[in-house]
């Protein structure tokens, strides 16, 4: 979150990448309007058109704190992309902004990958960002094997492991509502494979998608994806916004990153996509550091949600709506 005193200029810093083509559209003013309620500014009061000019040196002034610095490029990244069109000078702009402030964002240089139509590198660099401390963590703990279980579902290639499945599969015989049953209904009815259950089901490792989709209450359509990446992006505290690149290139840039989705465009929401980052943010805990849901399995959902600060999905649009 940033300070009171700078969201004028950082609004404004935003409001620079959007003009870089000379017009602000509609999905560039949601992101620069849901910033503002976010930070508790009323949108009703917020008159973007009235926001000043301002230069990169005088953000940098405005914005002392390095970890601040960070999120107002990574959001100037968010802009960018926000209409579907990212284009060289919004590019120009975002990293005029990265050099003031001394960041040194990589995804400043996916999207000028984008803007270039180097869209197979800009996929590639978004993959390696994703998986790169997954692999040497799997490498440090278990050598190639470990690699393997890892990364050789994405290709057929990964490990069957009976026991394993079967201890997924026995979460259906939980209480209805207990955080294991509903994830294990949520499975089920998409046919998600259980780790172990085949060659291609997903790593146990990466398990922590799902569960999330089961904590947030978001669907796996394309618009359900976009807000589970996004809530990853909010709880993950290791490089969580390389998540959020993945989902706005893969669900609304139509560049296809993970092989196991189609590729998408149009489904990028401000408000729908920020708020389920600051849902993740509010989580107590990083579901993907080695998190055990075992523990937690038995307790009824709204317990768990409860216990990890993340508000039921109707409550938050109930306050959004009388907000």
């Amino acid at each position: 979150m940033l300070e009171s005193h700078e969201i004028p200029a950082a609004l404004a810093a935003l409001r620079e990448v959007a003009l870089a083509d000379g017009m602000l559209a509609p999905a560039e003013r949601g992101v620069l309007e849901e910033i503002a309620a976010l930070h508790g500014a009323r949108i009703d009061v917020v008159d973007v058109d009235a926001l000043p000019r301002v230069a990169p040196e005088a953000v940098a002034r405005a914005i002392p704190d390095r970890h601040r610095r960070k999120r107002l490029v990574q959001l100037a990244l968010v802009t960018a992309m926000a209409d579907g069109e990212v284009t060289a000078a919004k590019v120009d702009t975002v990293e005029a902004l990265d050099r003031a402030l001394g960041v040194r964002e990589p995804g400043v240089g996916v999207l000028r990958l984008v803007a270039r139509g180097h869209r197979r590198l800009a996929q590639t660099a978004v993959r390696r960002r994703l998986l790169g401390s997954f692999i040497r963590e799997a490498m440090d703990e278990a050598g190639l094997s470990g690699v393997r279980r890892l990364i050789g579902p994405l290709f057929g290639a990964g490990v069957e492991d009976r026991a394993r499945a079967f201890r997924y599969k026995q979460l259906g015989l939980l209480p209805e509502g207990t955080f294991g049953r509903v994830f294990w209904e949520h499975c089920t009815a998409r046919g998600f494979l259980f780790p172990g259950e085949s060659r291609d089901a997903i790593a146990e490792r990466m398990v922590f998608h799902d569960l999330g989709h089961v904590l947030a209450a978001y669907d796996t359509d394309p618009a359900g994806e976009i807000q589970a990446g996004s809530f990853q992006a909010g709880f993950i505290r290791r490089d969580g916004f390389s998540y959020l690149i993945f989902v706005l290139l893969q669900f609304h840039l139509g560049i296809q990153i993970t092989p196991i989705a189609a590729p998408e465009v149009g489904f990028f929401d401000a408000h729908r996509v920020l708020r389920a980052v600051a849902r993740g943010a509010a989580c107590k805990v990083d579901l993907s550091d080695r998190w055990n849901f075992w523990d937690v399995v038995h307790l009824p959902l709204d317990e768990v949600r409860e216990r990890f600060g993340i508000p039921p999905l109707a409550a938050v649009a109930a306050r959004q709506e009388a907000a």
